[in-house]
């Protein structure tokens, strides 16, 4: 039988297929990670550089330890305030709200988590560092399901990710287990491919799904890169701290778009 939706059985058959991934990750990781010899330094990370940081630049400035990469999280959070500030201006459809809201709060969590992380990096301070991706993912997967399957799906498809993620980003800390970690991240931009190359349906407020995918990946390479871009830069900057800068712009094609949204009433100004 043919379904009226057939997008939304092709998002249960790949919500169905992430949710096994994960769960197998879950009941199996620590031993796939043994298998393969994956051990996590007392930083959360499997490797560590000389001077005993994670990231390529440790350097401190104005007694701020490892400073480029704790102060190139101010983009996030920037990115973060005008979306929620932009939300609250223009008309936007429910479900759509509820993802940018989410979206727009992970930034601006993750700049936090990011920075303290990155101050005084330990497996602890990780989590809280993961925590804000985590409520970022949710927020652009569920806007790319509002986008291009539609809004009935978008509060399960919220919910869910916002849990798996979040518990995701515990894990390392609590069973060194980094791989539900992995298939949320991983997972999630899949899904967000697979979402970029289904049309529009109607009341979509037009994102560029594409550009996101674009960002993100630029992101991933320079961190990466890390170390390659500090020395190619003269150790002005490294890669990881070109990152976050690289991930506060994936607001732009979002703040674009909500920029040619109408304005909400202000009933106030029908008196």
């Amino acid at each position: 039988m043919n379904s009226r939706f057939p997008s939304h059985d092709r998002l249960n058959a790949m919500g169905l297929l992430l949710l096994t991934l994960w769960l197998l990750a879950l009941t199996l990781g620590p031993q796939l990670q043994a298998a393969v010899g994956l051990a996590l330094n007392p930083h959360g990370h499997a490797h560590l550089h000389a001077h005993g940081h994670p990231f390529a630049d440790a350097r401190t400035l104005w007694g701020l330890p490892n400073a480029m990469d704790v102060l190139s999280n101010l983009p996030l959070a920037v990115a973060g305030a005008m979306g929620l500030w932009a939300l609250s201006s223009r008309r936007v459809p429910l479900e759509t709200g509820w993802a940018l809201r989410v979206l727009f709060a992970g930034f601006l969590l993750s700049s936090l988590g990011s920075a303290w992380y990155h101050a005084w990096p330990s497996a602890q301070s990780l989590v809280l560092d993961r925590m804000g991706m985590a409520v970022a993912f949710a927020g652009a997967v569920s806007l790319a399901v509002a986008e291009r399957v539609g809004p009935r799906p978008v509060a399960a498809v919220l919910g869910l990710t916002l849990v798996a993620a979040l518990l995701s980003a515990a894990l390392p800390l609590t069973h060194d287990n980094v791989l539900p970690w992995a298939v949320v991240q991983f997972g999630g931009v899949a899904l967000i491919v697979w979402a970029a190359c289904q049309r529009q349906v109607a009341g979509a407020i037009g994102v560029h799904l594409g550009a996101l995918i674009a960002l993100y990946a630029l992101a991933k390479a320079l961190e990466m890169g890390d170390a390659a871009v500090f020395h190619a830069t003269g150790e002005w900057i490294s890669g990881h701290s070109l990152k976050h800068v690289v991930a506060a712009l994936a607001a732009w094609p979002v703040l674009s778009v909500l920029k040619r949204l109408p304005l909400r009433q202000n009933p106030a100004a029908r008196r």
